[in-house]
């Protein structure tokens, strides 16, 4: 796969009220510190790819478009213009004659017969302009705060800040952009809007240069080489990543579908680090406005990639994740909490802590021992400590200390209540890693938290009051409230750490089956009173129409495989082959809800190989189905491991025979360890199940039971 096939208008067709993936056309490097993007509107959803005029290219670092205009820190717009186009703000382009790609961005302006090619770097970025006219120039503005505080000669310099800081110092993006032509003129068209002529000239080339920490390191990004040799560097850094697993198969839709997961899953989480003159790693210091030396990433909510981005880094990137994972200890050590929301410091997003499940898994697949005893201090800093701004960590421990659960009264108990649980297992597995096992058995203990909001006469999770009662009046598909972004249907199996003891609350593995069976073959309904209106995540439900499981969002992403643990498997690989065939595509509607971060793209992902990381922080994948003829996984290890799927056609929805290197394998699942060493993964599929495939004496993990 080359990254020239990768078109970056991917499932950016978005409105408030339906998510098709509400995801950014981003050009820029893997993980990068800057993208580029165009600006087709102004507001939250700042592009669209049916839009036939433009604003701008847009220097951004926007995490979503949920963020609203803040989250979009220290941007900068740049837009060109020629004689037909000077004076205005928002100018027509062609999308169809344009380039969307993820290492060059080709703007068309057909009236202006102008042509402007962006080439990013890692810090920086070309811009060449051409066009039939003489009378070049550039608009500068600022999505966020900013000012341009020098355009003489062929230099433009100024910054963007972040347009709102809460409990940090605001970043402040330098910049600096050296141009081939004279600047002739400057003009204020607005406020906050700057014009810049140049001399005459029919091609003018801007090179820009960033840095969160100097001016001095802005104008050393500014880049020198040709415009060619930029796009090979970017080409090849995107191609290195893409090809980590090479795609074979007889739909060629489908394999366009697979790289362009592949590609968003390697934008987030961002860099916030630059490289000092030894071209050792330096970063800011939001919190206490100094430079210090090490990794720093920003733009990750855990809630959504702790399932998915994560494990598959563990998988496949070997180079860059060791790096995220120092950055978020350096993030822990400068702002007192494991950040659970990044943007560009923690803002505390979403219930629980979910980094704690990113931790564990780290630790169990050995990714970075020396950082293990500063991954348990941090876990446990969050859950003895509240933070005082009641943001950070874990906001309610106070009140799951005392009642073993969080009341009703508090917004998205029930959610959260169940991640705390997640967490405290989490830490009692970084515990027993590291030989701490009296420690290990109290955070066990308090792991089985989760059973006091299971109600046995609804058998739902339900929320509960203050003084231990079940509150009154529930609905399982009531939305909102004591569940986010979902009902109790969405939310009761948000105990990934110990299903069988799920099972046991339901009084064993018939009554479970029936209560799974019907979380499926329900009708998608719901109703809103937590919310008071209908939000983007129960409409995608009722489009998706795949039942109660709702694919467009993280919390349902591992609901098909609950059948592995009553020795049904076979119940949910045609469910996972027509969500995957159904609900994904490489077009501009790419997606069955928000992507997140390269949440939904992992998950796609690991769909495709045939295996899920049900439970992060254990060392299991359980098994689905796959999706393609052949895949060669390049491993985090330097190993090769080779995907086959035999009989792979749209009749054969099941799941006949699992080998591993040659030998029949009948576990419901495949470990870490097993992938690592393995060098042949082979998939029979068949028309019919076949129960007798795996042992159904052999169970995935549990709490309770290991």
């Amino acid at each position: 796969m080359d990254v020239s096939a990768i078109d970056t208008r991917h499932a950016t067709s978005n409105t408030y009220e339906l998510s098709r993936g509400n995801s950014f056309p981003f050009t820029g490097y893997p993980f990068g510190m800057n993208y580029f993007a165009i600006e087709t509107t102004d507001d939250n959803w700042w592009f669209h790819p049916e839009a036939a005029h433009y604003r701008g290219f847009r220097l951004t670092h926007q995490p979503t478009m949920w963020a609203g205009k803040e989250g979009d820190f220290a941007s900068v717009r740049l837009l060109p213009f020629a004689d037909r186009t000077k004076g205005l703000m928002d100018v027509p382009y062609a999308p169809s004659l344009s380039t969307f790609n993820p290492a060059k961005l080709e703007i068309v302006q057909k009236n202006d017969h102008l042509v402007t090619t962006l080439t990013p770097t890692e810090y920086g970025a070309t811009m060449h302009l051409t066009a039939a006219a003489a009378h070049l120039g550039l608009i500068v503005s600022f999505p966020t705060k900013g000012e341009v505080t020098k355009a003489e000669g062929n230099v433009i310099e100024g910054y963007s800040l972040q347009l709102h800081a809460d409990r940090t110092t605001p970043l402040k993006l330098r910049f600096v952009i050296h141009t081939t032509a004279t600047i002739a003129a400057v003009r204020e068209l607005d406020p906050g809007f700057l014009e810049i002529s140049f001399e005459e000239a029919s091609a003018v080339t801007l090179t820009l240069g960033t840095s969160f920490i100097s001016e001095d390191l802005a104008k050393a990004h500014v880049p020198t080489a040709p415009a060619a040799e930029l796009y090979e560097a970017a080409a090849a850094a995107w191609n290195a990543k893409l090809n980590k697993i090479e795609v074979q198969d007889h739909d060629k839709e489908r394999v366009a579908t697979f790289y362009h997961n592949m590609w968003r899953a390697f934008l987030y989480p961002m860099k916030l680090y630059e490289l000092d003159a030894n071209g050792q790693p330096i970063h800011y210091d939001m919190h206490a406005d100094t430079v210090r030396p090490g990794y720093l990433y920003t733009n990750n909510g855990f809630w959504d990639t702790a399932r998915t981005v994560y494990p598959l880094y563990s998988l496949i990137e070997g180079d860059e994740y060791p790096k995220i994972l120092e950055g978020f200890v350096n993030s822990y050590k400068e702002g007192g909490f494991m950040p659970k929301w990044l943007s560009p410091a923690d803002g505390g997003g979403m219930p629980g802590n979910l980094i704690d499940a990113v931790l564990a898994d780290a630790t169990v697949k050995g990714v970075t021992p020396e950082l293990e005893e500063t991954f348990l201090e941090g876990m446990l800093h969050s859950a003895t400590v509240v933070d005082p701004g009641h943001r950070l960590g874990r906001k309610f421990q106070a009140e799951y200390e005392q009642y073993g659960y969080i009341p009703a009264d508090v917004l998205e108990s029930v959610n959260n209540s169940l991640d705390y649980a997640y967490s405290d297992w989490a830490i009692s597995v970084v515990a027993d890693h590291l030989g701490k096992h009296e420690l290990a058995a109290e955070y066990r203990k308090k792991a089985l938290s989760y059973q006091q909001n299971f109600d046995p006469e609804v058998g739902f999770m339900v929320a509960k009051d203050r003084d231990g009662k079940f509150k009154p009046g529930f609905s399982p598909i009531s939305w909102g409230g004591d569940f986010t972004e979902g009902a109790s249907w969405q939310s009761t199996f948000q105990v990934p750490e110990d299903i069988q003891g799920m099972i046991d609350l339901y009084g064993g593995k018939l009554p479970f089956l029936k209560k799974i069976v019907e979380l499926a073959n329900s009708q998608p309904k719901y109703d809103v009173n937590g919310y008071g209106h209908i939000i983007h995540e129960v409409a995608e439900m009722e489009y998706n129409d795949f039942g109660q499981i709702n694919m467009g969002n993280q919390p349902s992403f591992h609901l098909p495989y609950l059948y592995a643990f009553v020795g049904k498997s076979y119940y949910m690989q045609p469910m996972i082959k027509q969500m995957m065939t159904r609900l994904f595509n490489a077009g501009w509607q790419g997606y069955p809800g928000d992507e997140d971060n390269g949440s939904m793209a992992s998950c796609y992902i690991f769909n495709s190989m045939g295996f899920y990381p049900f439970c992060p922080g254990t060392d299991q994948y359980l098994f689905g189905l796959p999706l393609y003829d052949r895949m060669r996984v390049h491993l985090a290890n330097g190993n090769v491991l080779e995907l086959t799927t035999t009989q792979n056609t749209p009749q054969h929805q099941f799941l006949d025979a699992v080998a591993l290197d040659g030998e029949a394998d009948h576990k419901p699942y495949v470990t870490q360890g097993e992938l690592m060493a393995a060098k042949h993964l082979d998939y029979t599929l068949g028309l019919v199940p076949n129960p007798d495939n795996f042992d159904e004496t052999i169970v995935p993990y549990s709490m309770t039971t290991h």
